[in-house]
C-alpha cells in the first residue's frame, strides 16, 4: 500500500536572473523648424461700380380698343339666320321624335364573301345538274353553261345530255370555238375540262344545327357505322376532294371542316370529288373542338386516326356505335387538343420494313371508313 503522505518536494530549479534592460542607443529626433511662407499676400480686389444706366420705368398706355359686346343667345327660333333659313315645319321643336332602334333594319354580317365558281368535267357537271332538277325556286340567271363546239359549230356527242339538261332548266348556253376564245378556264392550261364548264354561284353549305338534328334521328333509329367526317386542317384541295369522293361512296352523310387553315370548296375540289360532294352536307365551322363536343352530346362517338402509341386497331372497337371519324393534317396529323376530344384513337396496321411509315390522308380515309362499316 502506498503511503498517503501528500508532502511536495522542493523545486530544484535555479532562480531566474533579473534582466537589466539596455538603454536606447537611438539619437533623439531633431525638432523641425518650419520656414515662414515666402508667398506674397493676395491683394484685395476692388469691384468697380456698374457704369450702366438704370432702366427707365415703362409706362403702358391704355388700350384704345373698344370693349367687346356681350353676346345674348336667344332661346326661340323665330328669326332664322339668312344662311340656313328653314320653314316652320322643320323647326326643332316641331320635329316628331323617331325611335331609330325600331325603324332601322337589322344588319346581318356576312363573314364569308360570296364568290362565283366554275366546275368542269363531264361527270361533275352531270352530277350537279341532277341536283338542280330537285331544287325549288332556282335563280337561272346565276348559272351559265360554256362548251367548246366542233368545226360544224355543234356540241360534241358526249356533251348532248348536258346541253339538254341545261335547256330543260332554262340555263344560258355559251358556245366557244376553242379554249382560247373567251374560254373561262383559259388561264388554267393543265385542267382536264373535257370541253365543258359551268358557272355556278357560291356553293351552298349546311349548318351544324342541321347536322345535329339529323344525327339525333340516326341515333334513335340505331343506325351504326360511320355517319360523318371531321377534317382538321386538310390543306390540299385534291386530298379534300378525294376524301369527299370516298365519303359519298361509303354512305357518309356529312363532312365538317374548319374555316381556318383548311382548303375551301373550289372548282378543283368539286372536280376531284367526281360529283360526290353534291350528295353530302358540307358544314364549315370556326372551332373544331366545340363542334366535336356538340356532336358528342347528340349521341355520336368520336374516333381519331393517328399514329400515337396509345392508338388501337379497328378489331378492338365495338361494332354497335355511331361513329364520326376525325382526320388530321397531311404533315402534322391531329392536333393535341383534338385528340383529347376523341373517345378512341385508331391506327391502320402496316407491314414492318416496308419503308413507308404512313398513308396519304385521302387513302387512309377510305381504309378507315371501310373498317367502320357495320
Amino acid at each position: 500500500m502506498k503511503s498517503k503522505n501528500n508532502s511536495f518536494r522542493k523545486d530544484s530549479r535555479k532562480p531566474t536572473e533579473k534582466r537589466e534592460g539596455k538603454k536606447d542607443s537611438r539619437k533623439p529626433a531633431e525638432k523641425r523648424e518650419f520656414k515662414k511662407d515666402s508667398r506674397k499676400p493676395t491683394e484685395k480686389r476692388e469691384f468697380k461700380k456698374d457704369s450702366r444706366k438704370p432702366t427707365e420705368k415703362r409706362v403702358f398706355e391704355k388700350d384704345s380698343r373698344k370693349p367687346t359686346e356681350k353676346r345674348v343667345f336667344k332661346k326661340d327660333f323665330e328669326k332664322p339666320s339668312p344662311r340656313t333659313s328653314r320653314p316652320k315645319s322643320l323647326d326643332m321643336e316641331e320635329r316628331p321624335k323617331k325611335d331609330f332602334r325600331k325603324e332601322a333594319p337589322a344588319k346581318v354580317r356576312n363573314f364569308r364573301e360570296k364568290k362565283e365558281l366554275f366546275i368542269w368535267g363531264k361527270r361533275t357537271v352531270e352530277s350537279y345538274f341532277a341536283n338542280l332538277h330537285s331544287q325549288e325556286n332556282l335563280v337561272v340567271a346565276n348559272y351559265s353553261l360554256h362548251i367548246i363546239v366542233d368545226k360544224a359549230a355543234k356540241a360534241p356527242a358526249q356533251l348532248k345530255p348536258i346541253v339538254e339538261s341545261a335547256k330543260a332548266l332554262g340555263i344560258k348556253i355559251m358556245s366557244h370555238t376553242s379554249a382560247e376564245n373567251e374560254w373561262p378556264l383559259a388561264d388554267s392550261v393543265d385542267l382536264n375540262h373535257q370541253r365543258v364548264c359551268l358557272k355556278i354561284p357560291e356553293y351552298p353549305v349546311s349548318q351544324l344545327s342541321d347536322v345535329l338534328s339529323l344525327l339525333k334521328t340516326k341515333v334513335e333509329n340505331s343506325e351504326h357505322g360511320c355517319l360523318g367526317l371531321v377534317l382538321d386542317q386538310i390543306q390540299d384541295p385534291r386530298n379534300f376532294g378525294a376524301i369527299l369522293r370516298s365519303a359519298a361512296y361509303f354512305g357518309v352523310k356529312f363532312v365538317v371542316y374548319a374555316t381556318d387553315r383548311q382548303s375551301d370548296i373550289s372548282g378543283l375540289v368539286l372536280k376531284t370529288s367526281a360529283g360526290g360532294a353534291f350528295s353530302l352536307m358540307l358544314v364549315p365551322v370556326v372551332n373544331i373542338n366545340r363542334a366535336l363536343a356538340q356532336l358528342k352530346e347528340a349521341g355520336a362517338w368520336i374516333i381519331g386516326a393517328t399514329l400515337q402509341e396509345k392508338s388501337v386497331e379497328f378489331k378492338q372497337l365495338p361494332k354497335d356505335r355511331n361513329w364520326i371519324l376525325v382526320l388530321g393534317n397531311e404533315e402534322k396529323g391531329l392536333r393535341t387538343e383534338v385528340t383529347k376530344n376523341c373517345d378512341y384513337l385508331v391506327k391502320i396496321p402496316g407491314c414492318d420494313g416496308g419503308g413507308v411509315e404512313s398513308l396519304n390522308v385521302s387513302v387512309a380515309a377510305g381504309v378507315c371508313m371501310h373498317a367502320l362499316q357495320p
